[in-house]
């Protein structure tokens, strides 16, 4: 009987390209030609497991109903989703700050004075969950992307977005104001097939985490 080929999926985006040179030279690294293609199901340098590439928003959902044994996304994605997930590392890179952010100028005094603060996010959950830590109140704009036009022009007061290097807020005339969270990368595993089959799955997580911690 020919096993099944096991799926790792893993992020497309900023995540993605922290993690593919990672796994260059290891039992895990995805085929070279195929990634040049614009395939999404990638085969790694061991046969019968593969990596599926996916954004970020979706690769939960495909872990979870077990499509994927494995996966790799962010905690920030994690913390805005309600998943039945396990999660079973911080693999430590791909570290940011989840961060209200105003145009220079503009301090967190300010904001908090405003009798209608309005917040451009992606992240609605995170960022209600601060409001209420700080007894604020405010109205919530939802982007999908480009959230740093936001104030710039006149949609919202700031955002709430995440921060690497800082260098696509100040192309864009904005400052970090107050750090909300933080975000790295998170091993998860769909829970019935961890558990089920654990002789296959977690020799391949432990050689994830070795890899990549």
């Amino acid at each position: 009987m020919t096993l099944q080929t096991l799926l790792i999926a893993f992020p497309k985006g900023r995540l993605g390209d922290e993690l593919v040179p990672k796994l260059a030279g290891t039992p895990l690294a995805l085929d070279a030609q195929a990634l040049k293609s614009r395939v999404l199901r990638i085969p790694t340098a061991t046969p019968g497991v593969a990596a599926l590439l996916l954004k970020g928003a979706d690769l939960p959902r495909y872990v979870a109903a077990g499509v994927a044994s494995l996966g790799i996304v962010g905690s920030d994605t994690l913390d805005e989703l309600d998943m039945d997930l396990l999660e079973l590392a911080d693999l430590g890179f791909g570290a940011c700050r989840l961060s209200l952010c105003a145009q220079a100028g503009i301090t967190l005094d300010a904001l908090r004075a405003k009798p209608h603060l309005r917040l451009a996010t992606k992240f609605p959950k995170a960022t209600e969950a601060w409001l209420t830590r700080e007894g604020l109140t405010a109205e919530l704009v939802p982007l999908s992307s480009s959230a740093e036009l936001a104030p710039l022009l006149g949609l919202a007061d700031a955002i709430v977005d995440l921060v690497q290097t800082g260098g696509t807020l100040k192309a864009h005339g904005l400052v970090e104001t107050a750090v909300l969270g933080r975000s790295s990368a998170r091993l998860v595993a769909a829970r019935g097939a961890y558990l089920s089959e654990p002789g296959r799955i977690r020799p391949l997580a432990d050689l994830l985490m070795a890899t990549l911690r």
